[in-house]
């Protein structure tokens, strides 16, 4: 793992949302961070923060329940432009770390596995992105999931919209 991993875990461990049970966009503004941009893509949101060394973008997806705030954080991105893309999920702590996250992002296609590599202040699931993994998160059009164990071993499916990914990812990686 990068030292500079993303701006992902900084910004998703700071995230405290309220709502309803469903994908939202963060409810703080852009200007709360010096050279943080934000723009929503339906269901996405492609957050980008300059700095001299250029600038970073990731597109995020959050969901929400209601009377319990941020449930979880979906995001795409990678460090640097040389960098691979990585998929990142952060769910809150006390989940089953040993079975991982699986993402599914239709009915036929094959689930994309990410594993459990920390859990400070929340778990972070996450794996590189190949060239197909891409393409099938890019041609996902619909609802999609992602399943994890809690902390019980019971099985959790929550909902994952791709309402919008494809051009928020494209808008995320332009120079």
């Amino acid at each position: 793992m990068t030292h500079r991993f993303l701006m992902l875990a900084g910004l998703l461990a700071g995230l405290s949302l309220a709502g309803t049970a469903s994908a939202q966009q963060p409810a703080a503004p852009a200007a709360a961070r010096p050279g943080l941009t934000t723009a929503t893509y339906e269901d996405w949101v492609v957050r980008c923060v300059a700095s001299d060394t250029g600038r970073t973008c990731e597109v995020v997806q959050n969901l929400q329940a209601q009377g319990k705030g941020l449930i979880a954080s979906v995001a795409v991105g990678r460090a640097d432009a040389k960098a691979p893309l990585r998929l990142v999920i952060q769910l809150p702590a006390g989940v089953w770390l040993p079975a991982g996250v699986k993402v599914q992002v239709s009915e036929k296609a094959k689930p994309l596995q990410l594993a459990f590599t920390r859990c400070p202040q929340g778990c972070f699931a996450e794996a590189e992105l190949d060239a197909a993994s891409v393409q099938a998160l890019k041609a996902a059009a619909g609802a999609g999931s992602f399943s994890f164990e809690d902390g019980a071993r019971r099985p959790v499916t929550l909902p994952l919209s791709f309402k919008g990914f494809a051009p928020a990812l494209d808008a995320s990686l332009k120079p």
